[in-house]
């Protein structure tokens, strides 16, 4: 058994090694991620000579995000009656369009005679992958390694599960059709995507886009349904501020669940981790809302340093908290400040906010300045409220939550 460690380097590249197997094959099995014409072309006349003189052959080619071209799937489709003439048969697979799962694999299996080569690393069927990219792969050669039958095995489980399907010239056509619309649209979005960058800030290139996106989708996670449901849990959060501003103290055991039902209604990840440490300073937090209900001022910089007074002293009650609790006040002068948020406002490259906004980090003075500029957007992208900024703004960003918004003492 001879093991390689292959790069692409001047003395011998991917291309190389596989035409120098092809010569002496009788059976080949491929299986890519992506495949394309450029990298067909430099493995071409070894492989078709081989066609020829009744070389049998497998390519499982993959189709995930549009990457391998329609022409090279149809070559491939075209070698099928040489082989066949010849005494050998070529079988290509393509990914179903339905599949479940990304096919990524990049190998190369090679039988001549008693002798074995199997490839398998980080190189697909394009001339980047066989010449001019940083690529690594094993090169294995040796006899009886009953790699064959394993490859065979793992391609037949690959149909079964509906992961992949015959090449057709009927599939590849539809393939194609789909495949220039994803392409035209990634050109476009690059281009929107480069003028945006470069743009001055408040433009709403990308979330003018993703807003119409939004909103053409009627179900529950489009704009209106998504607005509609925030609307109605601000009401209900509005109430539980209410009445634990109304109430007497609590004690930790008496305010958890009131909080808990509280942090339902809001949006902003992480706040469940958060809950236990800040009901111990439940009366502090319930004195925190009476006075912001006794303050007269609509005015974001002074009550959030108002809260902020309150929240230094209460673990676990951060920036996120704070804005939720003033947003569920009034949406149209108060936007929640977190990750997304901050985010958001960055895909208007409107910048200078901590990515994490933490108690550290945001004073009122800050948070003042945050609302103005998401009072701006607001205006630009036709949103009545922060409620609606906030909607779009986690339609652009949301991923399930890793970690809180902010971890703080």
């Amino acid at each position: 058994m001879t093991d390689i460690l292959l790069e692409n380097a001047e003395d011998e590249d991917h291309a190389s090694l596989l035409v120098r197997h092809l010569e002496n094959a009788t059976r080949f099995i491929c299986i890519v991620a992506f495949a394309r014409m450029s990298g067909m072309k430099l493995i071409q006349n070894s492989l078709r000579a081989r066609v020829d003189k009744g070389l049998s052959a497998t390519f499982v080619i993959g189709i995930n995000f549009f990457q391998s071209e329609p022409d090279l799937l149809r070559a491939l489709l075209r070698l099928r009656a040489a082989a066949a003439r010849a005494g050998g048969e070529i079988q290509v697979y393509m990914g179903a369009a339905a599949g479940a799962c990304t096919l990524h694999p990049k190998v190369y299996w090679f039988k001549g005679g008693r002798q074995e080569a199997l490839i398998v690393g980080s190189a697909n069927m394009t001339s980047g992958g066989f010449s001019d990219n940083h690529e690594l792969s094993a090169a294995l050669i040796g006899g009886g390694r009953k790699w064959q039958r394993r490859l065979e095995g793992w391609i037949g489980d690959r149909v079964t599960d509906g992961d992949i399907v015959e090449a057709t010239p009927g599939l590849i056509d539809s393939y194609e059709k789909q495949r220039n619309i994803y392409c035209a649209a990634m050109k476009a979005a690059q281009w929107r995507a480069r003028r945006s960058t470069e743009a001055s800030p408040g433009q709403t290139i990308v979330l003018s886009d993703l807003l119409i996106e939004m909103r053409a989708d009627d179900g529950p996670d489009g704009f209106d349904a998504q607005v509609k449901d925030r609307r109605r849990s601000r009401r209900k959060g509005a109430t539980i501020l209410d009445e634990l501003a109304r109430n007497p103290d609590l004690k930790p055991r008496d305010f958890l669940p009131r909080y808990e039902e509280q942090i339902r209604y809001w949006h902003a990840g992480g706040l469940h981790r958060g809950k236990t440490s800040l009901a111990k300073k439940a009366p502090l937090y319930q004195e925190a809302l009476r006075a912001l209900a006794a303050a007269p001022s609509q005015d974001p910089a002074g009550l959030f340093d108002l809260l902020k007074g309150y929240f230094d002293r209460i673990p676990r009650a951060g920036t996120n908290v704070l804005t939720e609790i003033l947003h569920t006040r009034d949406p149209k002068r108060f936007p929640v400040m977190n990750r997304n948020s901050v985010a958001g406002m960055g895909l208007a490259n409107i910048n200078g906010y901590p990515r994490v906004p933490a108690k550290a980090s945001v004073n009122g003075e800050r948070y003042g300045r945050f609302a103005a500029d998401a009072a701006v957007l607001c205006k630009s992208l036709g949103l009545s409220d922060f409620t609606e900024l906030d909607v779009l703004f986690n339609f652009a960003y949301w991923n399930p939550p890793e970690a809180d918004d902010e971890y703080e003492a």
